[in-house]
C-alpha cells in the first residue's frame, strides 16, 4: 500500500518508520526544504515520559484572570479572533475539571510510557547518535501551593507507572549540585528519574537517512493546497508543484492540520522559544524545569538548550521580544549555566500544536483514506514513537 504523509517533523518521520516496518510504500511531503524545520528543530529536547501532564488542570481556573490579562510573564495570551479559537478555549475549560484531568493524565501516561519502550526497541535495530542521555529531570518550585498540588498528585501518577518523587530542596541539590548556583529560593522539587533527553533534529536527520535507504521518498518545498475527493473518498492532492495521485494520507502537520482538512480539528498554537548556547562554568547534568518561569534547561551533548514560555493565539510577531525576555530571565536566574556572551548563539521559535485535552488526534478523519496524527502540544518528541506506531495500525 502506498501511503503519503504530510509533515517531515518527528511525528511524520516516526509515522513513516512504523509504516515502512509494516512493508508499506511511503512518501513524505513537506513545504519546507528539509526535515524537522518546524517544532522539531530546536525544542527542549526532553523526553518527559514521567512528566507529560495535561495542560488543563483544576488549579488553572483560579489563575485564568492572571493569564488572560498577561500578568504571568511565562504565558502570553491574545484573545481569539476566530470562532474555532473560541471553541478551543471553551473545550479547554471543560478539560480543567478533576475528572477530565484524571482521564487525560491516564491517556498521556500510557502513550508516554509506550513511547519509551518503542524508542528502546528502535535503537536495537537502528544505531545512530542523537545526544540521547538518561539524565533524569528535576522540576523546581518557588511557591508552596504549587509544590503541594504536584506532590498530592504523585500517588495517582505512580499508579500510572511513573516514578516521580517529591524531594526537599536539600535532596534535590544532592542529585544536582548546580541548583545551588541558581538565584532563586526554592521550597521543594519533583524528581523524575526515568526522564531522558535527546536532540530531536539530529534524530530526524538520522531517521531520514534510514527511511531513504529503505525506499521512502521525500517531496520537499511542496505545499498541500487542497485534497481531491470523489464521494468523500481521497483520490489525490493539489500542491504548488502539481497534482499527486493519492488514496491514503496521514496528516502530521501540527498547527497546519486545520488548513489541510476541510473540517478543522481543535488544534491551536502555543508558541515556544529556545536559545542554544555553549555550557557555562556550572556543569549541570540533570535537566531542570523552573516551574514558576516555565523555563527548561537541558544539556544536549556539548551544548545547553534553554526553552521556555507558552504564547497562545500569537502569530509570530512577538518572537524577538520574547526571545530577549527568555535570555534575560535565564541569565538572571542561572548566570553560570551557559555562556550567554558566546558568538555560538542560536535562537528558535515554534508553534506547538495543542488540543483542548492535550491528547493528540490519532486516527481516521471524516474523509475516507485521510488519517490524522497531530496535536501533541508540548510532548511531540516524547509521544512520537507511540503515536507513529498507533497510526500505523490503521493500515
Amino acid at each position: 500500500m502506498h501511503i503519503h504523509i504530510v509533515g517531515a517533523g518527528v511525528i511524520g518521520l516516526t509515522t513513516a518508520y512504523y509504516l515502512k516496518k509494516k512493508g508499506h510504500e511511503v512518501t513524505i511531503i513537506d513545504k519546507e526544504d528539509g526535515v524537522a524545520k518546524g517544532s522539531s528543530f530546536a525544542n527542549g529536547g526532553q523526553l518527559s515520559y514521567c512528566f507529560s501532564d495535561p495542560l488543563g488542570k483544576p488549579n488553572l481556573i483560579s489563575k485564568f484572570l492572571k493569564i488572560v490579562s498577561n500578568q504571568d510573564p511565562a504565558i502570553k495570551f491574545k484573545f481569539p479572533n476566530s470562532f474555532d479559537s473560541v471553541k478551543w478555549l471553551i473545550s479547554f475549560a471543560k478539560n480543567c475539571t478533576r475528572a477530565a484531568h484524571k482521564n487525560n493524565q491516564l491517556e498521556l501516561a500510557e502513550l508516554s510510557l509506550a513511547s519509551r519502550t518503542l524508542l528502546y526497541d528502535l535503537q536495537k535495530h537502528i544505531n545512530f547518535d542523537f545526544d540521547h542521555q538518561k539524565n533524569s529531570k528535576i522540576s523546581l518550585f518557588e511557591k508552596e501551593e504549587e509544590f503541594l498540588y504536584e506532590e498530592n498528585s504523585l500517588h495517582q501518577k505512580r499508579l500510572l507507572g511513573n516514578d516521580n518523587v517529591a524531594l526537599s530542596i536539600e535532596d534535590a541539590i544532592m542529585r544536582e549540585p548546580g541548583i545551588k548556583s541558581l538565584n532563586r529560593e526554592y521550597i521543594g522539587a519533583i524528581f523524575s528519574e526515568s526522564d531522558e533527553v535527546g536532540d530531536t533534529y539530529l534524530f530526524c536527520t538520522a531517521l531520514q537517512k534510514w527511511l531513504e535507504d529503505n525506499g521512502a521518498k521525500f517531496l520537499f518545498d511542496t505545499e498541500i493546497k487542497d485534497l481531491v475527493k470523489r464521494k468523500k473518498k481521497l483520490t489525490g492532492l493539489k500542491t504548488n508543484n502539481g497534482f499527486i495521485e493519492a488514496s491514503k494520507l496521514v496528516i502530521c502537520a501540527g498547527t497546519l492540520t486545520g488548513d489541510i482538512i476541510e473540517s478543522p480539528q481543535l488544534i491551536t498554537s502555543a508558541k515556544g522559544y529556545s536559545i542554544t548556547l555553549p555550557p557555562g562554568s556550572v556543569d549541570f547534568k540533570v535537566s531542570l524545569t523552573l516551574t514558576e518561569q516555565k523555563i527548561l534547561f537541558t544539556k544536549l551533548g556539548n551544548k545547553v538548550r534553554i526553552t521556555g514560555f507558552a504564547d497562545f493565539f500569537y502569530n509570530g510577531s512577538n518572537d524577538e521580544k520574547r526571545l530577549k525576555e527568555l535570555l534575560t530571565i535565564s541569565r538572571d536566574i542561572a548566570p553560570d549555566f551557559a555562556d550567554y556572551d558566546s558568538l555560538q548563539f542560536n535562537t528558535w521559535s515554534g508553534d506547538r500544536p495543542c488540543t483542548p485535552s492535550s491528547i493528540p488526534y490519532i486516527g481516521p478523519s471524516e474523509t475516507e483514506g485521510v488519517f490524522i496524527n497531530s496535536g501533541h502540544g508540548f510532548y511531540g518528541w516524547t509521544l512520537s514513537f507511540a503515536s507513529g506506531n498507533k497510526i500505523s495500525n490503521y493500515f
